[in-house]
């Protein structure tokens, strides 16, 4: 139920704020000025960590331009110094969110290298897991309250970058473990371990144990793994 009510909310606002910017022709989500300066670039970091705390806070329909000036403690003539609107400051928030998030993941990845493959598994797994669950607020508001979230380019780009580190991660594993994976075999895992793991981190199941369930996950893919393995050893 607690679920139910939860995509309700977030379907009405998303909504309404569809609703609104569907008047306007075009998004501008890029910076007016790119800040080059220290004092510009400090001044632009304390908008966009405001801006994620309203979000967090408040949702997208909260947010308005002077509330970032006033939790920045900057001028609003300083907030549209360097953005066009609040749009363009929520593009900034995912990027940085999406950047975060890579650079965690590609640290998780290479610690795992390290690892046999069941642990590595299971390292990767937990690893992706409690990242998106570390910033499971922002992102409900993000994936489900922005209408135009894909229309950022780092958001859009994104699978594009998870299927690199699986590239990455594929090339590994056929390195130590002798396991060669098609791009279709990769394509499938990463979607449906990302997908899986996304779900968990934003919806939690309720009356479901969420250790077991990354457990069972982490076996589950390093089962196939072997079967690939052996399928190709017979062959």
């Amino acid at each position: 139920m607690l679920n139910q009510a939860f995509i309700q909310k977030n379907s009405d606002i998303q909504k309404q704020v569809s609703g609104s910017l569907s008047k306007k022709q075009a998004i501008d989500l890029q910076y007016k000025k790119e800040p080059k300066q220290a004092r510009a670039k400090a001044t632009c970091k304390a908008i966009i960590q405001a801006s994620a705390q309203i979000l967090e806070e408040e949702g997208y329909g909260g947010l308005t331009t002077n509330g970032i000036a006033e939790r920045a403690g900057v001028s609003i003539g300083s907030v549209y110094e360097y953005f066009p609107g609040k749009e363009a400051i929520v593009a900034a928030v995912a990027t940085r969110l999406v950047e975060s998030m890579l650079d965690k993941m590609q640290a998780a990845l290479q610690h795992a290298e390290t690892l046999e493959l069941e642990q590595a598994m299971q390292t990767w797994i937990y690893s992706l897991y409690s990242i998106s669950r570390e910033e499971h607020k922002l992102l409900k508001v993000l994936l489900f309250q922005v209408p135009f979230i894909y229309q950022v380019p780092a958001v859009a780009g994104m699978r594009t970058e998870l299927f690199r580190l699986a590239l990455v991660g594929a090339s590994k594993t056929r390195e130590q473990y002798l396991i060669q994976l098609s791009r279709e075999s990769l394509y499938l895992i990463t979607t449906m371990t990302g997908a899986t793991l996304l779900q968990m981190a934003l919806m939690p199941p309720p009356g479901l144990n969420l250790e077991a369930v990354l457990d069972e996950l982490s076996q589950k893919m390093v089962q196939w793994l072997y079967q690939v393995r052996d399928e190709e050893l017979e062959a």
